[in-house]
């Protein structure tokens, strides 16, 4: 069934990468400028951590969808041994998957630990530091040499 649907999920997929960008650039700016103006996290800090996570959330369940129809991620975990010799097979079977489940819960440790933070100064520190690794990892992880849309 996830095999007849795989271009559709893989469009959806490439849409929704942009969201996931620009939502963490939004929160590493929202960071920025409610730690240099004293916002209270609550109000600006946490609604957009919250905003991230959420969205890295969905990109997540559906790549791992989009993992069990794959062909390039069958190809692979057919014949590891050959497909570690292969740039796109081993990208999307071990590299792209390793570097976003490693930015996914770095995206779960910026809200955690911003959430326990002592004040709103440290919150957004916190939130900042872990969200900009989260969005680095994705960016290191992003097959750019593929079609940017569609």
């Amino acid at each position: 069934m996830l095999t007849h649907h795989y271009s559709e999920l893989l469009h959806f997929h490439n849409a929704l990468r942009w969201l996931v960008l620009l939502s963490g650039f939004l929160l590493i700016i929202g960071c920025v400028v409610g730690k240099l103006q004293g916002l209270a996290f609550k109000s600006t800090g946490r609604r957009l951590v919250a905003f991230y996570t959420s969205l890295l959330n969905c990109q997540f369940l559906l790549g791992v969808l989009l993992s069990f129809a794959s062909p390039l991620v069958h190809t692979f975990w057919a014949n590891p041994a050959a497909g570690m010799k292969s740039h796109d097979l081993r990208f999307f079977a071990m590299e792209h998957t390793t570097l976003m489940i490693a930015a996914l819960a770095l995206g779960h440790i910026a809200s955690a630990r911003s959430r326990r933070a002592p004040n709103d100064s440290a919150a957004y520190t916190t939130a900042l530091k872990w969200s900009a690794a989260s969005l680095a990892l994705i960016l290191a992880g992003i097959p750019w040499w593929r079609p940017l849309l569609g």
